[in-house]
């Protein structure tokens, strides 16, 4: 990756992040959380940046249907901490590497977006983004992942993506939702709300992926 692009993409993260306000307009339900349990598990998530004929894309994945909170969702790739992970950062690349058989160190950093919390599975997750440094072939996960969704930055970055549905969530529960439609894929909750503040950083402050 040419220094120019590079440096473009770390400037990103040279002003404050939006965080919150960005994260409820994909997730207004949340403003009804009024306190953060005590006890939570942690986790981290890439929005990891590659080059294919020209256009820039990140990776989603869709999970299997399967008894969990998340079943059939799209997410990012990412998961839960364990012992040996020596950072938030490491997580992030180690579950990468896992789920969608992307190597370590052919990433290289790019910033960190804002912590998000995550009701339903009592998660704290900490946001990454990274770019790859050369054209990326996905091998996925049989048992973790049931699809590879490879979307373009400029198609996120249009407005009528972002639309309103009713999920079910846990329980039975019927929530009336915003979400963005990407790949001809509902993409809502904690994973619509990292890429509204990413998406804003982009809207915001860079020129490279117009």
């Amino acid at each position: 990756m040419p220094e120019s692009d590079r440096t473009k993409l770390q400037q990103l993260f040279t002003g404050d992040l939006p965080g919150i306000r960005e994260h409820l307009k994909m997730t207004p339900y949340r403003a009804l959380t009024k306190a953060l349990p005590a006890k939570r598990r942690e986790g981290a998530v890439l929005l990891l940046l590659f080059q294919r004929n020209g256009e820039w894309y990140f990776p989603l994945m869709q999970r299997h249907d399967y008894k969990g909170v998340h079943a059939n969702q799209i997410s990012f790739p990412g998961g839960k901490s364990e012992k040996e992970d020596t950072s938030k950062y490491e997580t992030a690349l180690r579950e990468t590497k896992e789920e969608i058989g992307i190597e370590q160190h052919k990433i290289e950093w790019i910033g960190e977006l804002s912590e998000i919390y995550i009701p339903p599975s009592n998660f704290m997750v900490s946001a990454f983004v990274g770019c790859y440094t050369e054209e990326p072939f996905f091998v996925k996960e049989e048992k973790e992942v049931k699809e590879i969704i490879e979307v373009r930055v400029s198609d996120l970055l249009k407005p009528e993506i972002v639309k309103e549905t009713q999920v079910t969530v846990q329980g039975g529960l019927k929530l009336k939702t915003p979400y963005l439609e990407l790949n001809n894929q509902v993409v809502w909750g904690a994973t619509a709300a990292i890429l509204a503040e990413f998406k804003a950083l982009v809207l915001a402050q860079n020129e490279l992926f117009r």
